[in-house]
């Protein structure tokens, strides 16, 4: 059963079947229709044909993205540009692949549905998969070298035609504020993971920003993808090696730090969120995602310098938002049991903690020391 999950009423497979068909090419020759992945995000579909190359069909989630028009507008400037780019600079990101947009006929990225619903197509990027952790050795450097790949070819687009996906998003005096009052409302007297959690926040709650060093050393804000986490990156199933950085409705406006920062975040803790794993910083997985990002975009010495507080800056702010959502009784990120988003904070911050003792080694691992 094919069902529409993005906060609006729920439509039936008939009708949504029936809005794919208005706007998608040659309605005629569709083979099949299925869910595709599983995201929490967007509605997304395969469309496979008898004659031609298969398309992804996605339902902008509204109740997500405020502007899902100027989302949907972003992505297609991007990859319109990406492919640009990439022609003619093939011989060095050869390996990189991006998803093409589709325009519509009336010249539109994007068609509005009878009920307001913003919709898009996307070309599919067979032969790849996606992972929630690294499976093997080469995949960190792999992973790297994409990620410098999109900096790269992104380098020279102006950032200010973007409209904001996602305000707020990456805004860590945002995410303070929510935290403060959350915790203004909060009955106290909770477990030993509670309180180490409090402590956590409140011993960091002043020295985790990245503006004053950005002042200083006028680093400019660029092209970032905004969520170059694990399962964001497809790679070859045959050889390993990456094929395309997806998901490209969070690109904005920011640092490369940032980036940086959330991918490192994202493939450096092996145990994920599993309760009872041993929480570790993994400085070889580091190490080995920034020779490949390097290999594939030459940062200055003024970002490089930012790579540390990037990561801890991200580790800090996604334990954060977890455990502010645990004192607002779980509103915004989905759990499967009482007080999971508490254990999953727990975890940032025993992450952040192996971060900070490793400075040394993530900074020589960036080549400033």
């Amino acid at each position: 059963m094919v069902e529409e999950r993005t906060g609006r009423a729920v439509l039936s497979r008939s009708q949504l079947l029936s809005t794919i068909y208005s706007f998608i090419p040659d309605p005629d020759r569709v083979h099949a229709i299925e869910p595709l992945g599983d995201g929490n995000i967007n509605a997304t579909y395969l469309v496979t044909f008898m004659d031609r190359s298969p398309l992804v069909v996605q339902r902008l989630n509204e109740s997500v993205f405020p502007d899902p028009i100027g989302v949907a507008r972003n992505v297609a400037l991007v990859t319109s540009y990406l492919s640009k780019r990439w022609s003619l600079d093939s011989g060095r990101y050869q390996f990189c692949r991006f998803p093409r947009t589709f325009e519509f006929q009336d010249g539109r990225s994007w068609f509005e549905d009878q009920s307001g619903g913003i919709w898009r197509c996307l070309s599919y990027i067979d032969n790849g998969v996606s992972y929630p952790c690294v499976v093997s050795n080469d995949q960190p450097a792999e992973a790297g070298r994409m990620l410098g790949c999109f900096h790269a070819l992104m380098e020279s687009f102006d950032s200010s035609v973007l409209v904001d996906p996602l305000p707020g998003f990456h805004n860590l005096k945002n995410y303070r504020g929510s935290y403060l009052e959350a915790l203004d409302c909060h009955r106290r007297s909770e477990n030993a993971e509670f309180h180490y959690c409090l402590e956590m926040i409140e011993d960091r709650l002043e020295s985790l920003t990245l503006e004053e060093r950005i002042k200083e050393d006028k680093i400019r804000r660029r092209v970032i993808h905004g969520d170059p986490k694990c399962d964001n990156f497809l790679f070859d199933r045959e050889s390993g090696q990456a094929l395309a950085l997806i998901d490209l409705d969070t690109v904005s406006q920011g640092l490369l730090a940032v980036d940086i920062g959330d991918c490192l975040r994202s493939f450096c803790n092996p145990a994920g969120e599993k309760a009872g794993s041993d929480i570790v910083f993994d400085i070889h997985i580091c190490n080995q995602l920034l020779k490949g990002y390097l290999k594939s975009f030459d940062l200055s010495r003024s970002e490089r310098n930012l790579i540390y507080h990037g990561v801890r800056l991200l580790t800090y702010e996604l334990g954060l938002r977890f455990f502010t959502d645990h004192l607002n009784d779980d509103r915004y990120f989905r759990i499967t049991r009482e007080g999971e988003n508490l254990q999953r904070a727990g975890i940032q911050f025993k992450l952040l903690e192996s971060i900070e003792k490793q400075r040394s080694a993530i900074e020589k691992s960036a080549g400033i020391v």
